[in-house]
């Protein structure tokens, strides 16, 4: 593996692979770690102790942006809405209750008179 390619294995074995970490000294240990562990994970993932917990799902990136025109509300709060509501429907029938753990109270407030507001 070239110095060229390095970045691209690295975001591989994080993104697709789903690794936390690469524990790897050099580029050398680097492809034959992700080769060994392709091999393994296709016999037995749940025995690799590399490969990261199932995250949840990354929403689609339309919906993220629509819930970030919200105010008070950026990506990353956006995302934990969008994993505790997955549709702006469900977003929006969420009562101040159910909000404020996820956000705190202003942004929750901030929600619901968003989608009160007359269009």
């Amino acid at each position: 593996m070239s110095e060229q390619y390095y970045s691209a294995i690295q975001k591989f074995t994080v993104l697709d692979l789903g690794m936390v970490l690469l524990p790897v000294a050099s580029q050398m240990e680097a492809s034959c770690l992700i080769i060994q562990l392709v091999q393994e994970q296709t016999k037995e993932p749940s025995k690799n102790p590399f490969l990261s917990k199932k995250r949840a799902p990354i929403p689609e990136l339309s919906l993220l942006r629509t819930v970030q025109q919200i105010p008070g509300v950026g990506k990353v709060k956006a995302l934990l809405l969008l994993q505790k509501f997955p549709s702006i429907q469900q977003l929006s029938n969420a009562s101040l209750r159910e909000l404020e753990p996820v956000v705190g109270p202003a942004v929750a407030q901030h929600i619901q008179a968003f989608f009160m507001q007359p269009r």
